[in-house]
């Protein structure tokens, strides 16, 4: 973990929980029930926003990419909206129940992925605190029914699948070959996948329902709540490519888990939503494992910054 890390990720999860509150607003509070929209506007506000960072503010110098790094972006584009999507039809085909204890093994399919592409290893300590993530995940999300198709839990699997994945491959790109800035892989990314979003829109009707929708209901304040939602949306991808950079896939996993318990618990201090026992023993076996996860990193932190500072054998000079 880089230095800094610890702030970005803290930034992550608040940024996270922010946005999830304004697309709930959005969709619910003023009645604009059309989340591939809401992703639309996610990618333009973000594209729009590292455009002009990039390229008219210009507080960083532009990337200069080949064919092949192009190619390789426009391939990014699309993990990013295939796995949006199929996380959107898989929770049509699930319960949320096993919806949220599916995407608990997120974590597990970044290790394995880790292990077999980067040939990365974890502690026992690391995994053992996963492990207690995911039955406090269990237990707090047990309180539905689990009822689901075969389609839908392999669906479920693979949309686990592919966050984990999308969180390496976004990684790499920062801190492996290309070593991309986060803007200019925003940028680069962002462009693609709202192409991309605005054809699939455009060819099944719901950019031109959602837009007659808008003009139908919409007033200054709901225009002013999409502003505030793509704009908090542009943010929120700016401090999670800087996160994952700073820190590693495995950390926003677990930053992702800390936003679910978040939510949980400001639901029931400010909206006294109701918690049966096994939700709140579940959020604390879930809080534990986080901790102990922060704790292991720790550890391990220390241990990488103590090997590094001891002299090595060669420096030592000869034994008498």
């Amino acid at each position: 973990m880089e230095k800094g890390g610890l702030l970005w990720l803290a930034l992550y999860i608040a940024m996270n929980l922010t946005v999830t509150v304004l697309n709930k607003a959005l969709m619910q509070t003023f009645q604009i029930p059309y989340p591939n929209m809401l992703v639309l506007l996610h990618y333009t506000c973000t594209f729009v926003g590292s455009t002009i960072l990039v390229n008219v503010l210009k507080v960083i110098e532009p990337a200069k990419l080949d064919r092949s790094a192009h190619i390789k972006l426009f391939l990014f584009s699309c993990l990013f909206n295939v796995n949006i999507l199929v996380s959107a039809v898989s929770l049509n085909m699930v319960s949320m129940t096993l919806h949220q204890i599916v995407r608990a093994l997120t974590p597990a399919f970044t290790v394995l992925i880790s292990g077999i592409w980067l040939g990365k290893s974890y502690p026992l300590t690391t995994l053992g605190s996963l492990f207690v993530m995911f039955i406090g995940v269990v237990v707090y999300a047990s309180k539905g029914e689990v009822n689901y198709t075969t389609l839908g839990l392999l669906l479920t699997l693979f949309g686990a699948f592919l966050a984990a994945l999308k969180g390496i491959v976004t990684n790499q790109f920062m801190v492996g070959e290309l070593k991309l800035h986060p803007f200019d892989l925003l940028q680069y990314m962002a462009g693609w996948a709202m192409a991309q979003m605005l054809v699939l829109l455009v060819s099944t009707g719901e950019l031109e329902e959602c837009i007659t929708h808008v003009r139908t209901i919409g007033s200054q304040s709901t225009y002013a709540m999409i502003a505030i939602n793509g704009s908090g949306a542009f943010l929120l991808n700016i401090v999670s490519f800087n996160a994952n950079k700073k820190t590693s896939p495995l950390a926003m996993n677990i930053g992702g888990i800390t936003k679910q318990v978040l939510a949980i618990v400001l639901g029931i201090v400010i909206f006294h939503t109701p918690v049966t026992s096994l939700s709140a023993l579940g959020v604390l076996i879930t809080i534990a494992g986080i901790v102990w996860y922060a704790r292991a990193s720790y550890a391990a932190k220390m241990a990488a910054a103590t090997k590094a500072s001891l002299p090595t054998s060669s420096a030592a000079g000869p034994k008498t």
